[in-house]
C-alpha cells in the first residue's frame, strides 16, 4: 500500500544532475535568506570539509503529479536557491574550464538533439528573472554589484550574492576547488517525494513547523501573481503594494484577513489555496481580486483591528460598538464585520444598527457559547445572509437573539466569569454605558480590579468579613465585585481592605473610570453588597441589549 510519499538520501550533485527541473509551485513565498544565513552556510561547509566529515542538509520536499510534469519543490527553497548561488559564484571565479563546466551543470542541463538546455531550478515569478539574469547565467556572478535595482527588486538575491562572492574572492583558488569538491560529493540531504501538493503542504508543515500552518500570505502571493498574468514590471509593482499591506496590518494581520476572506467566500474542508483557486479567481479574476477588492478588505480590516482611526463620516455610535467587540477573547465575529463592510449598506442608521446587533451576540457567543465552531458556524450564516441580500433582522435570523437565548444570556450576567478577558470584556462594556455610550479601548490604560481580592490575604479584615469559602468563591469573579483603574492604581490596590481601596479610587476626587462611582456610596463591601451592585450593573446591559 502506497503512504503517498517515498524518502531517499541522496548528494546534492545527484539532485543537480536529475533529468527533472525544480520549479517553486506558486504559493512559494520569495527567497529570504539573509546574508547571515547564506555566509553561515559557506562557514558549516567550510568547517565539516576541515574535519572530514559529510555536511547534511536536511530534508527537501518535492511533488510530481506525473512524469511529464515539473518537479515542484515544497519545501527546499532557500537551502536549494542559496547553493545555486555558490555554485554560480564558484564558477565564474574558478579558471579551470573543466570545473566551470561542471558547476554549470548544476545550474543548466545540457542540450541534446532530442531535448533543448533547461534551468536546473526556477523561483517564481518575481525572482525568477533576477535569478536568471545576475545568476545563472555564465560570468552573471561578476555583474552583480553594477545590476541596477529597483524598489521592486528580490534584493536578498542581489546582497547575498556580493557577500558569498567577496567571502569566496578571498579564499585560495584551490581551496575553492576544494570545497566544490566536497559540496558536490559529500553534502547530502533526504528528498521526500510526494504524491500530490495536498501531501507535500502536510509533510511540510511536519517537518518545519509541528502541525504550525503554512503562512496564508506565502501562500497566496505567488499563486495570485501567476493567476493574474503579471509581467515582471507588473508583479514588481503588485509586490510593493502586497508588502505594504502587510505593513499596515502587521504580518499576523495580514494572514488573519486572508484567511477570514478565504472564509468568507470558500466552502469548509477545503485548505486555502483550493479557496481562493476554485471559489474567489473565478468569480472575478485574479487580478480584480488584487486590485479591486483585497484593497477595500485591508482598509476595513484595518479599521477593524483599530490601527487607524474612522473617517469623518463613519457614524460615531458603530465605531464605539467596534471597540467593545475588539474586547472580546474570540474574533470569529470579524467574519460577518468584514463581509457587511465590503457589500452592506454603509449608511449611518443600518451601518449603526449592524453593529449593535453583531456586538450584542458576539457577548452572548463569548459568554454562552463555548464552543469556537457553533460560534463560527453562525457567522459564517449571518456573512451569507449579507451576501444573499437577506433581511438580517428577522425574529429567527442568525443576527438576532431567539427568546431563549435573551433568557439565557440574561441569567448569565449575574453568574461568574471564568477569564480576565471576558471579566475585563464585561466591565468595559458597562462602563460605557455609564459614561454616556463612549466607550474605552481595550488597549488603553485601563484594568480590572476585583474589590474583593481573589487570594485573601490570611487574618486580613477581607478574611474576617467574608468567613464562607463558598460565597467568596461565588462572587469574587461576578460582576458586582468588578471595577475599572489605570495600572498605577491597580498596582496600588493590591489587596488593600476596602476602605484603603475607596480612597485609593477618590483620591483626586473623581475616579478613573465611571464605572467606580457609585462605590462612593457604599459602607461596607459585604456578599449583599456585591449581589445588589452586581444585578443593578446587570440591569444595565439587560436595558442595553434590549433582553427584557
Amino acid at each position: 500500500m502506497s503512504l503517498g510519499f517515498k524518502a531517499q538520501d541522496i548528494t546534492v550533485r545527484e539532485l543537480f544532475s536529475d533529468s527533472d527541473s525544480l520549479l517553486m509551485p506558486p504559493y512559494q513565498r520569495g527567497y529570504s535568506w539573509t546574508e547571515k544565513e547564506a555566509l553561515e552556510l559557506i562557514g558549516d561547509l567550510q568547517d565539516a570539509m576541515e574535519r572530514n566529515r559529510p555536511y547534511f542538509l536536511g530534508a527537501i520536499v518535492v511533488v510530481q503529479n506525473s512524469a511529464k510534469d515539473p518537479v515542484e519543490v515544497v519545501d527546499g527553497q532557500q537551502r536549494l536557491a542559496t547553493l545555486s548561488i555558490l555554485f554560480a559564484i564558484l564558477r565564474d571565479l574558478s579558471p579551470a574550464r573543466d570545473e566551470a563546466n561542471k558547476l554549470h551543470e548544476m545550474l543548466e542541463t545540457k542540450r541534446t538533439l532530442t531535448r533543448p538546455s533547461q534551468w536546473r531550478l526556477t523561483l517564481n515569478n518575481v525572482d525568477s528573472p533576477i535569478f536568471r539574469q545576475v545568476i545563472q547565467k555564465r560570468g552573471a556572478t561578476e555583474e552583480a554589484e553594477q545590476y541596477v535595482t529597483s524598489s521592486g527588486t528580490p534584493q536578498h538575491i542581489l546582497s547575498n550574492t556580493q557577500a558569498m562572492r567577496e567571502m569566496l574572492n578571498e579564499m585560495s583558488t584551490k581551496e575553492r576547488s576544494a570545497l566544490s569538491q566536497y559540496i558536490l560529493k559529500r553534502c547530502g540531504l533526504v528528498r521526500v517525494k510526494v504524491e500530490d501538493r495536498d501531501m507535500g503542504y502536510t509533510v511540510f508543515r511536519v517537518l518545519n513547523t509541528r502541525g504550525k500552518q503554512i503562512s496564508a500570505n506565502d501562500i497566496l502571493k505567488s499563486e495570485l501573481f501567476e493567476l493574474a498574468g503579471f509581467s515582471v514590471d507588473e508583479a514588481a509593482t503588485h509586490s510593493i503594494a502586497w508588502n505594504q499591506f502587510g505593513r499596515r496590518l502587521n504580518a499576523t494581520g495580514f494572514d488573519e484577513l486572508l484567511k477570514y476572506i478565504w472564509t468568507i467566500h470558500g466552502k469548509p474542508g477545503e485548505d486555502i489555496l483550493s479557496g481562493y483557486r476554485d471559489h474567489i479567481v473565478p468569480i472575478m479574476t485574479a487580478r480584480v481580486f488584487l486590485e479591486e477588492l483585497l484593497p477595500r478588505y485591508v482598509d476595513a480590516y484595518e479599521l477593524i483591528l483599530g490601527l487607524r482611526a474612522p473617517s469623518q463620516g463613519f457614524p460615531k455610535l458603530a465605531w464605539h460598538h467596534l471597540i467593545h467587540l475588539r474586547s472580546l477573547e474570540h474574533s470569529s465575529w470579524r467574519i460577518p464585520v468584514l463581509k457587511y463592510m465590503i457589500s452592506g449598506d454603509l449608511a449611518e442608521a443600518p451601518l449603526t444598527l449592524f453593529f449593535k446587533r453583531i456586538e450584542r451576540l458576539a457577548f452572548a457567543m463569548q459568554f454562552t457559547k463555548p464552543d469556537n465552531n457553533f460560534r463560527l458556524r453562525r457567522y459564517n450564516r449571518i456573512s451569507k445572509s449579507i451576501e444573499n441580500g437577506d433581511d438580517l433582522y428577522t425574529p429567527d435570523g442568525d443576527l438576532e437573539l431567539n427568546a431563549d437565548e435573551r433568557e439565557t444570556l440574561s441569567e448569565r450576567l449575574e453568574g461568574r466569569f471564568a477569564t480576565y478577558r471576558q471579566r475585563r470584556a464585561l466591565s468595559l462594556r458597562i462602563n460605557s454605558i455609564l459614561n454616556e455610550g463612549i466607550a474605552t479601548p481595550a488597549e488603553f490604560d485601563v484594568t480590572l480590579e476585583h474589590i474583593l481580592p481573589r487570594n485573601m490575604p490570611a487574618k486580613s479584615d477581607w478574611a474576617k468579613q467574608w468567613p464562607s469559602t463558598n460565597q467568596h468563591r461565588e462572587l469574587v469573579d461576578s460582576v458586582g465585585n468588578f471595577t475599572l483603574l489605570n495600572n498605577k492604581e491597580n498596582q496600588e490596590a493590591d489587596r488593600k481592605d476596602f476602605h484603603s481601596k475607596k480612597e485609593l479610587i477618590f483620591r483626586e476626587g473623581e475616579p478613573s473610570f465611571a464605572m467606580s462611582y457609585d462605590i462612593k456610596e457604599i459602607d461596607q463591601w459585604t456578599p449583599e453588597t456585591v449581589k445588589q451592585r452586581g444585578k443593578k450593573l446587570a440591569d444595565l446591559l439587560r436595558m442595553e441589549w434590549e433582553l427584557s
